[in-house]
């Protein structure tokens, strides 16, 4: 392969359009739970959650701790779960999407755990 090539083969790969896995195998949707990250420590008494999807999405939900589906408000181009009442301790979160034609996308388990502080320690 000539050098002029192989350059243009870079450039053309570095601008595709990115596209994961997860959304190709189901047809251009996908639900990513944004907030929290893996692993992230919450020291808040209220927090929201954050959930990216792509597609034609007409419902979100989240389950806290494999519980019951707690639907997500749309706004600002993302979908959102205000949660409170939490005790401390460790948690896994997984959200859902459903398209206009009914497909259902689900994410992969986040974990993450809950942690208050008091007097600027960490309990």
């Amino acid at each position: 392969m000539g050098i002029t090539r192989l350059i243009r083969a870079i450039v053309k790969k570095k601008t595709a359009a990115p596209e994961t896995g997860d959304a190709v195998k189901n047809g251009g949707v996908c639900a990513v739970l944004d907030h929290p990250q893996q692993g992230e420590k919450i020291a808040a008494p209220q927090y929201t959650f954050r959930v990216g999807a792509t597609g034609s999405i007409e419902l979100a939900a989240i389950s806290i701790n494999q519980g019951p589906w707690q639907p997500c408000r749309n706004s600002s181009g993302y979908w959102w779960y205000d949660w409170s009442g939490y005790t401390e301790g460790r948690y896994q979160a997984e959200v859902k999407v459903q398209t206009k034609d009914g497909r259902v996308v689900t994410s992969g388990p986040c974990k993450f755990q809950v942690v208050f502080v008091t007097g600027g320690k960490q309990r």
